[in-house]
């Protein structure tokens, strides 16, 4: 019956039209079993440009094109590859967790037009899709992106796919859950390193599966979302699963990829439009990645954080945040930190439509056209209904958004406010055909979703090669005190202002700032109408400085109860802390339970990190039951207090917040004992 199920599923596609560029990458993947995610697989190639022009693919580091393709905006062209494991775009087995000379694409137009190239695959039940970003996808940090891979199916795996643009390119994958093993051909766990590094000349590629199958486990479910992919020289990286499934016991599945930016191609406020997905949260909510700790995030203009999460940490936003349970409703989310976003939504409200879209942060500089998504109804030989979904601001009149498909004009719907925000409006236009194009004369991003019988479509379309990159630069002392920041580029703007940890720096409005505190800095630049941010640069002391910090899930508990505390650690120092313990002794009273770290090794009491970097936080979590030690008190507190010892001096530059305090209760008693008067008679003899 499930067998029937799948061949009849609902087929979710991404058509993510997200950057118009000279050259493009495409990094080859790897699925959990060949055909079962994607089986037919093509490439569209598309340009706003009305005059025609060359377009070269090349194969690895081929340097002879294996295609030839002229283009225009009235002429775009599909690239159809072969089926399933082509060890192009999708490797096989034995080409997994290997260098490759022979794997992935590169496009490039010898004229410099620039031009869309987006990949769509399918099989019988999933379907997916993916598209390059362009020279904008370059760049050497990234974060490994997805959504929790729940559920069993013999399948479902995670996968990360890179590709070298130099010669000599030194990769780091790290940060992913300890327990993480990746695919070395037929060998599912010949990675187990707690991180990996290679080497990639220009053009070759290598391939990370985590292969879940049906038998999950957390952390090959989750415990790479957020790792760190750090390299030497610029890459490009593609990312998901192949297939994922988010329904916890349940064998249902869909395929989900995009090519996400490096972190410096970021923001901060996001748009995220709602499919069709059901209600009870399982395939309809974005998920936000931090690149920085202390990142907090806000939902629809509250301000008050929904969460405050740390460098490679995740948090999914509830689907309840969305303005409706209906298809084309929206949700606003602002961080105050850079952040991956990413959505997971459903082209139905079966819980095996899932698809996964990157998502770009909206802004005035977001372009004003999008010209074309070409066919739009075709899923690489699949046909289906197609619709889109706009992000528009709001001082664009809505009569000034043209909307043209294969039939020509289509009429724009009335547009629906966005809670939290008066500057942007969201439209949703159903049962489009054809090419497809939307004019404005404001900025813009337009997304794909649609439906047609047993399968539906979904997915993205943004502009990142609008935003300047606005790299810092740390001069004077390289750490504090004379830390002082400014624009390396030296490019002048109108208006400053200067943030430092996510808060605002008051009367810090010029082109520099000297930092007096370690953290984390980004300045806010304005240009006309423009506001736009920087990257974010972080700034250490000159003297080691340890941060030590205590909290615990509730302060007052009864006798007999498990209490959780949460124990954090960071360097301030631009240098590296060597031989770190921390000791977590328990006062009598509050019992050990058990512990988990987020790097290192916990025997009670001692918790031994080693080396800790400049930056760098770990996480200590701490189970303990509470108890009355004297039975003639109705509440005992005790205080729990952490301590670390290394082979430096910590200076306590910053302050620390090692103790907590913790009230135990005594239970109300259930049995009330009552006095009685007993007469014993004694016979004397």
């Amino acid at each position: 019956m499930k067998k029937i199920l799948f061949l009849t599923a609902f087929l979710l596609v991404q058509f993510s039209y997200a950057q118009l560029s000279d050259l493009h990458y495409l990094p080859p993947l790897r699925q959990g079993s060949n055909n079962q995610a994607i089986q037919q697989q093509s490439i569209y190639l598309s340009t706003p440009e009305t005059t025609s022009f060359t377009v070269n693919v090349y194969r690895g580091t081929n340097t002879t094109p294996v295609a030839t393709f002229s283009i225009s905006n009235t002429s775009p062209q599909e690239y159809v590859l072969g089926n399933g494991d082509n060890d192009i775009t999708l490797v096989s087995t034995s080409n997994t967790g290997i260098v490759l000379t022979n794997g992935g694409l590169r496009f490039e137009a010898p004229s410099g037009n620039r031009f869309y190239v987006n990949y769509r695959g399918r099989s019988n039940s999933q379907a997916a899709s993916l598209t390059s970003k362009g020279r904008i996808a370059l760049g050497t940090s990234f974060k490994w992106g997805g959504v929790p891979n729940l559920g069993s199916q013999v399948s479902k795996s995670n996968t990360l796919g890179i590709m070298a643009t130099e010669d000599n390119t030194t990769i780091t994958l790290s940060g992913y859950d300890t327990n993480c093993e990746f695919r070395v051909g037929n060998n599912r766990a010949g990675i187990t390193a707690d991180s990996y590094t290679i080497t990639l000349d220009e053009n070759e590629s290598f391939v990370f599966e985590t292969y879940i199958g049906n038998s999950p486990t957390l952390a090959h479910e989750r415990g790479w979302i957020g790792a760190s992919i750090e390299a030497d020289k610029d890459i490009a990286i593609s990312n998901g699963s192949l297939n994922y499934g988010r329904q916890v016991g349940s064998s249902n599945r869909d395929a989900g990829i995009d090519q996400p930016v490096p972190e410096n191609r970021l923001g901060k406020e996001y748009v995220f439009v709602r499919g069709n997905g059901n209600s009870n949260g399982w395939t309809e909510f974005p998920l936000i990645i931090a690149t920085e700790n202390n990142t907090q995030i806000f939902v629809n203009g509250s301000g008050t954080a929904i969460a405050t999460i740390n460098e490679g940490d995740f948090f999914e936003i509830p689907s309840s945040n969305y303005s409706s349970n209906t298809v084309g409703s929206n949700m606003y989310v602002e961080t105050s930190k850079d952040v991956y976003a990413y959505q997971c939504m459903g082209g139905s409200t079966s819980a095996y439509t899932q698809g996964l879209n990157f998502v770009a942060p909206v802004s005035c500089l977001l372009p004003d056209i999008m010209n074309n998504i070409p066919n739009i109804t075709d899923a690489a030989g699949v046909t289906i209904n197609g619709g889109v979904t706009i992000i528009a601001a709001t001082t664009t009149p809505d009569s000034n958004i043209a909307v043209n498909d294969g039939s020509g004009s289509v009429a724009l719907p009335a547009s629906s406010p966005v809670a939290g925000t008066t500057d942007w409006k969201t439209f949703y236009i159903p049962n489009l055909t054809g090419n497809v194009s939307v004019q404005s004369t404001g900025p813009i991003a337009v997304g794909f979703f649609g439906f047609n019988g047993a399968r539906g479509v979904a997915g993205y379309y943004s502009g990142f090669d609008t935003v300047p990159s606005i790299d810092l630069q740390i001069t004077g002392s390289n750490c504090l005190p004379g830390a002082v920041l400014e624009i390396s580029s030296g490019e002048t703007f109108d208006a400053y202002q200067w943030f430092g940890d996510g808060a605002l720096i008051p009367g810090a409005t010029t082109n520099s700032y000297t930092a007096t505190v370690a953290g984390d800095y980004f300045l806010r630049v304005t240009r006309g109408p423009c506001t736009y941010d920087s990257n974010s640069i972080s700034v250490y002391y000159c003297n080691p400085d340890i941060i030590l910090n205590k909290t615990v899930d509730q302060n007052n508990v009864s006798d007999g109860v498990n209490v959780n505390f949460t124990i954090t650690v960071e360097n301030f120092w631009n240098e590296s802390v060597t031989n770190l313990n921390l000791t977590d002794l328990l006062p009598n009273g509050l019992e050990f339970v058990s512990a988990s770290v987020s790097s290192g090794t916990f025997t009670y009491p001692n918790w031994n990190l080693g080396t800790l970097n400049s930056g760098q936080l770990e996480t200590l979590n701490l189970t303990a039951k509470a108890s009355i030690t004297n039975i003639y008190l109705n509440s005992q507190t005790y205080t729990n207090t952490v301590t670390n010892s290394q082979d430096q001096t910590d200076l306590n530059i910053s302050s620390d917040n090692p103790s907590v305090n913790v009230t135990v209760n005594m239970n109300s008693p259930t049995t009330v004992i009552t006095n009685r008067r007993i007469t014993i008679r004694v016979n004397r003899n």
